[in-house]
């Protein structure tokens, strides 16, 4: 039987994370590079880009239609390329849409994406942040275990007051050490 065991003690690389405890935006993304930070530093977890690369791979097709529709207009004045340049600027407008469907619904606001392997047992790990409407000082955190065909979910409401202090700074063992007994109760959950 496989045993997890999480850690909320994180060497410290780079100091204190301080940041304008009224920007919700500063707030939300130390928060999710703590989270992210956390998980990459346990034990027999990499992280993986698979939704990252999605995102670049639409916005890269955006940008050849731009590249090509610049290009063929210079080589071919624009009385010439109209009919490029219209079919272009359609397919950039179509991927732009497809990027944002992508992000609204595939996406969902994961920040983190983590393989976990112990023993012979693959885990994934999928971290998930969002603002609760009309309560800027909420944090509201998702995470998700997946083994197999079983996916364990768990919602965390909490004050961000827990996580800085009163010049912003982010108190990272509060925050690890929540991280930490969330993490582990799921996985001894998946195990039941």
């Amino acid at each position: 039987m496989s045993e997890s065991s999480f850690t909320s003690k994180i060497t410290e690389e780079n100091g204190e994370t301080k940041i304008d405890k009224w920007d919700w935006n500063a707030l939300k993304n130390a928060l999710d590079d703590a989270g992210r930070k956390f998980l990459t530093n346990q034990k027999d977890c990499v992280e993986t880009h698979s939704l990252m690369n999605g995102r670049l791979l639409i916005s890269t097709i955006a940008v050849l239609f731009s590249l090509y529709a610049i290009g063929y207009d210079y080589l071919y004045p624009f009385p010439e390329s109209k009919l490029v340049i219209i079919v272009c600027v359609f397919s950039y407008f179509v991927s732009v849409g497809i990027l944002t469907l992508y992000t609204s619904f595939i996406e969902k606001g994961c920040f983190a994406q983590i393989v976990q392997k112990l023993d012979n047992n693959t885990y994934y790990w999928n971290f998930f942040s969002k603002q609760k409407p009309h309560k800027e000082n909420f944090y509201v955190l998702t995470i998700e275990l997946q083994h197999g065909n079983k996916v364990i979910r768990k919602i965390v409401e909490q004050s961000v007051a827990k996580y800085f202090d009163v010049n912003g700074v982010l108190v990272e063992k509060n925050y690890y050490s929540d991280l930490e007994k969330i993490c582990t109760q799921m996985f001894n959950e998946k195990r039941e």
